[in-house]
C-alpha cells in the first residue's frame, strides 16, 4: 500500500510539473512571432498527450489501492 501511495505521489507531481510546462507554452502560442507559435503547438500537442498518460495512470493507481470486495 505505501508503495502504490509513493506512486500516486509521484505521477501527481509529474502531472503538476506537465500543468506548468503547458501554461508557459499557452503563453508561448500567444506571441506574435509565427515560428515561436508553431513550435508552442507543437509543443502543447505533445504535453497534453503526456498530461492525458499520466491522468490515466493516476485512476489506475487509485483504483488499484482501493479495497477489493
Amino acid at each position: 500500500m505505501e508503495s502504490q501511495k509513493v506512486k500516486l505521489g509521484e505521477l501527481v507531481s509529474r502531472l503538476s510539473a506537465t500543468h506548468v510546462e503547458l501554461w508557459h507554452e499557452e503563453d508561448k502560442a500567444r506571441l506574435p512571432d509565427d515560428t515561436i507559435v508553431a513550435q508552442a503547438k507543437r509543443r502543447i500537442d505533445k504535453l497534453n498527450q503526456t498530461r492525458n498518460d499520466l491522468i490515466e495512470k493516476i485512476d489506475e493507481c487509485f483504483l488499484n489501492s482501493q479495497p477489493k470486495g
